[in-house]
């Protein structure tokens, strides 16, 4: 195999004003008959993000392909025809590119991009000629674009030191640039997770001066430039040296760097501590670095605490314990009491967590969790306790996930039919995550951004031009859910000059964020007027319902309340599935919430259908196997509408199910099973990623419905 990996650009120049950008994203790492290659879905899925939301990229016109063996994409007439198919619907103004990550070899007099069914004996057949490809793309009446980081060998070399591939590449394409020069290695870094070269083009892409198109070789100067300080840092001897060759005719730009602000985090190599975020800007001249945070309010990452520190060093770090208490944690540690040493560890953690949360004011803790009971808020369910800490910057997203797997590690523990004792590693991994997120912090030093922000919006009048409206239109979704909730609260809680601020900042808000809305939050803000309505609360109803107009959210109104029922039950549902002796005491709530109605309301068919997939999905240690078939039954009372609003709405913002689904183990099996046999690929979906999510599931593919459910979660903030 003659490989390099090179990034390519074919271009027909010619660009106009109402130009549509379309993109086809390949990538390919695992294969039948050559070498497997780390981290190239990473690379492709991390191109496609950054064009989409640094650039002006939109995600409906890129079709994402994270290939996998056996699966049905691996033929390359159905490659070729999608590809066609876009060229096709082309006008004169538009561009498309076509990016490629995987192996790449020179064959006979052409190149080819292997697959991962690609046959040695059969290449021509079996892998994407470039010539065929060439093809394809000259008949487009626009611009058209190629980047292949092709092709990689190995888990850290990705090339290996052949030329034959790139120099061809590099004859044929009007300008190519490559990732290293032809006698040099292409490298992926295993703490990235990432190829270098695809990294530092997406970073630079990024950094870009937001407004202005990214030139070719502006972009080489810069990722040269990366690489020279990559390769001083790493002092290993490895040397990749990206490489432009071709044509260029005047400042052709592939993108158009839009106007949201890239944050980044500043490391420093002494102390090895992640500094204050900073806003970066950059053009092809200078870097400027400005001292002003990019997000809301910012998440608490806890204190540092060195990889290596053992038990003891770790338990020195709590501040909040007292001394017989760690005394006894630590002596059950050391007799391999495990469970005994996790649980009252736990426990305090919870509670202290719980009291930071609460001390916001239970109607407020109400309002974000969607249930109107406040004996359901006064003794908040661990997983909500953990949810909400994170939407409210008392833990950032790590800190959920090692809380999230402590709790269902101490709740499998301490079920009454579990013989097996809690590991070594297991009881450290609490106290770490415990000890970093929530002990060793002291109460009176927690700086709690958040409060800050609340307080903003009562004091405050914005219009849609103020900073903190045009921080929250570039923050992740949760941060625009978490501030319609809390306006919602201090609508309720606040008056006089106050209240008008906060009415006013709601009807600004709520406008410019609406479109971004899932239908469930939409739902709530719909519910939010319908109470007031029910209650005859005039001082509330018409501020809202003057916002509803402005936005036209009638259509979110429900005629009546009977979902908040609904909804009730559906939390029960997920706080049995979260606690201890779930496999015993699912099935009780489930039927419960089957004996609900026949008829799920829109307003709570996400809570409902999401509670149903947390039973039937399961955790780390299996499922309820009684509460199977009563969880399907209700799942039997979807009609084609409900399933496609709640897989195209709702399921995108899905947390705790596309959690799940995306570990990859028998939990996404699971959501395939039951995407095959309920027939859901029978349904018509308008969105083409859905269509391809929706065609893994049924086909069993848990490799890429692990990756779609990933991506989902990185776009609403949760990884």
């Amino acid at each position: 195999m003659v490989c390099k990996n090179g990034i390519i650009w074919n271009i027909n120049v010619g660009m106009g004003n109402n130009m549509k950008r379309y993109a086809v994203f390949i990538s390919c790492e695992e294969y039948k008959e050559f070498d497997d290659i780390a981290f190239c879905h990473s690379d492709s899925v991390l191109m496609e993000n950054t064009l989409v939301e640094y650039c002006d990229y939109d995600r409906k016109d890129i079709q994402l392909l994270l290939i996998y063996v056996d699966a049905f994409e691996n033929d390359v007439t159905y490659l070729y025809k999608t590809i066609s198919d876009i060229i096709d619907r082309m006008e004169k103004e538009d561009t498309f590119l076509f990016y490629f990550a995987g192996h790449g070899m020179l064959y006979k007099e052409d190149e080819y991009l292997i697959l991962p069914d690609t046959i040695q004996n059969d290449i021509e057949s079996t892998a994407l000629s470039l010539k065929n490809l060439n093809d394809i793309l000259k008949k487009a009446k626009g611009n058209t674009f190629r980047i292949l980081d092709a092709c990689h060998s190995g888990k850290d070399v990705r090339g290996v030191r052949e030329n034959g591939f790139i120099r061809e590449i590099i004859k044929s394409s009007w300008a190519t640039l490559a990732s290293c020069s032809e006698n040099e290695c292409s490298y992926s870094d295993e703490k990235l997770e990432q190829g270098i070269f695809t990294y530092h083009v997406a970073e630079e892409i990024k950094k870009w001066e937001l407004g202005k198109g990214i030139t070719f070789e502006a972009l080489k100067i810069l990722i040269c430039r990366d690489l020279q300080q990559w390769e001083k840092d790493k002092n290993n001897g490895q040397i990749q040296t990206p490489t432009l060759n071709g044509s260029i005719i005047g400042n052709v730009d592939f993108a158009t760097r839009n106007e949201k602000e890239y944050e980044y985090a500043l490391y420093d190599k002494e102390t090895g501590m992640e500094q204050k975020k900073e806003v970066l800007e950059v053009n092809t001249e200078l870097s400027i670095v400005k001292n002003q945070s990019m997000v809301l309010w910012e998440p608490n990452a806890g204190i540092l605490i060195p990889k290596s520190a053992d038990v003891v060093e770790i338990l020195r770090n709590d501040v909040q314990l007292k001394e017989r208490e760690l005394k006894g944690i630590y002596n059950n540690y050391q007799n391999e009491s495990y469970e005994f040493a996790a649980e009252p560890l736990w426990n305090r953690t919870m509670s202290l967590l719980r009291k930071r949360v609460l001390a916001l004011g239970e109607e407020f803790v109400s309002e974000m969790v969607g249930i109107d009971k406040l004996e359901y808020v006064r003794e908040l369910p661990e997983f909500e306790v953990i949810n909400l800490a994170m939407e409210l910057g008392f833990i950032n997203n790590t800190g959920k996930m090692r809380l999230m797997h402590s709790y269902e590690t101490i709740t499998h523990y301490l079920q009454r039919d579990v013989e097996d004792e809690m590991t070594k590693s297991e009881v450290e991994s609490i106290i770490r995550a415990c000890v970093q997120y929530v002990l060793g912090i002291d109460e009176s030093e927690i700086v709690f951004e958040y409060n800050d922000f609340r307080t903003s919006l009562k004091l405050e009048k914005f219009d849609k031009d103020s900073t903190k409206i045009e921080m929250l239109k570039n923050s992740p979704y949760f941060y625009k859910r978490t501030t319609i909730r809390t306006f919602v609260n201090l609508i309720s809680t606040t008056e006089g000059a106050e209240f008008e601020n906060v009415i006013s900042n709601f009807d600004t808000v709520l406008s410019v964020v609406w479109d971004e809305l899932s239908s469930d939050d939409k739902y709530f803000v719909g519910i939010t007027y319908s109470k007031y309505v029910n209650k005859g609360d005039k001082a509330y109803i018409i501020p809202i319902k003057n916002a509803l107009k402005k936005v036209g959210g009638f259509d979110y109104v429900p005629e009546n309340l009977r979902s908040l029922s609904f909804v009730s039950v559906a939390k029960k549902v997920k706080g049995v599935h979260y606690a201890m002796n779930n496999f015993y005491n699912e099935p009780s709530v489930v039927i419960e919430l089957g004996r609900m109605g026949s008829k799920i309301p829109r307003p709570a068919i996400k809570e409902v259908i999401s509670a149903t997939f947390m039973v039937l999905l399961g955790n780390a240690y299996g499922r309820s196997f009684d509460a199977v078939e009563p969880a399907k039954d209700i799942l039997r009372k979807l009609t084609e509408s409900d399933w496609i609003y709640y897989i195209e709405q709702c399921l995108p913002y899905d947390e705790e199910v596309l959690n799940k689904m995306q570990i990859g183990d028998e939990r996404t099996g699971h959501w395939c099973e039951i995407m095959e046999e309920f027939e859901i690929d029978k349904y018509e979906f308008s969105n083409t990623k859905v269509k391809s999510f929706i065609r893994y599931s049924v086909k069993g593919d848990r490799k890429n419905v692990k990756a779609i459910a990933g991506a989902y979660l990185k776009k609403i903030g949760n990884i």
